[in-house]
């Protein structure tokens, strides 16, 4: 073999192994976000509710951009889950920080006004690029 066939073949197993354990950290962040908002964003971003659709879109995004810096500098599959884990509690935290202090969101995003659900993801967002570059060093 090449080594270029080398390097997949000894490399493919463990791209998956971090992929499935970043994947479920994520959705668990994902899950344990959605069951602390009072309203159902994903039902209804469903029924066509822009706001709910922009505060899932930019926490779908936030949560996932720590957890691609925890992979940067890994050192094992356990390195991953534990700064992962971390950063997902860190997320969780803020997100209800941030929450709190933009009062009145989740009733705005059940009456679809997006404007502040905008830049209440801004915020989300902006916190989450700060965890991963804090993350990767």
């Amino acid at each position: 073999m090449t080594p270029e066939l080398d390097s997949l073949a000894n490399g493919f197993p463990w791209l998956v192994f971090y992929l499935l354990a970043v994947t479920a950290i994520f959705l668990v962040g994902l899950v344990l976000y959605v069951k602390l908002t009072p309203h159902k964003e994903f039902a209804l971003a469903a029924e066509g509710n822009m706001a709910a659709a922009i505060h899932l879109s930019s926490l779908i995004v936030a949560l996932s951009l720590p957890l691609a810096a925890c992979l940067i500098h890994k050192v094992s599959i356990l390195d991953v889950v534990i700064w992962g884990s971390v950063s997902v509690a860190l997320q969780l935290f803020l997100f209800r920080l941030t929450d709190m202090i933009f009062r009145g969101i989740p009733q705005l995003i059940e009456k679809d006004v997006a404007a502040p659900v905008l830049v209440l993801g801004a915020f989300k967002l902006a916190g989450s690029i700060i965890l991963a570059f804090a993350i990767a060093g």
